[in-house]
């Protein structure tokens, strides 16, 4: 195993365990769309999602994000996936695949800030 497949394996863990300590923030956004336009792009908020998600205040993380349980599901399906293939457990995952849950993600990210846009309810920037 590579170096670099040791940091791809071990990257989303540290990432998790990192957000799980430090306390989320209602502070000024990272997003660098926000920043331009000032407005929440489709995927603010995820972080403060996730990091309340793991503090165990699934309200807030709701609040900052609805998506947030389906993106860490996909998210740890692809990793759980990618871990598989760099073991020589399973093959590449079809394409196919990957091809219809980027678009689906996609669409149900745009679908959500358009209806969060429209309502007033998108996190701060």
């Amino acid at each position: 195993m590579t170096n670099r497949d040791r940091l791809l394996l071990t990257a989303p863990v540290a990432g998790l365990i990192v957000l799980g300590v430090v306390p989320p923030t209602d502070g000024r956004s990272l997003c660098p769309i926000a920043l331009i336009t000032g407005t929440a792009c489709p995927g603010c908020g995820m972080t403060r999602a996730v990091s309340h998600l793991i503090q165990g205040d699934m309200a807030a993380a709701l609040t900052y994000h609805p998506l947030v349980i389906p993106v860490l599901v996909l998210a740890g399906v692809a990793w759980g996936w990618f871990l598989l293939w760099r073991l020589g457990l399973a093959g590449p995952a079809p394409r196919r695949w990957l091809n219809a849950a980027i678009m689906a993600s996609a669409v149900a990210l745009v679908a959500v800030w358009v209806v969060r846009l429209s309502s007033g309810t998108l996190p701060p920037v």
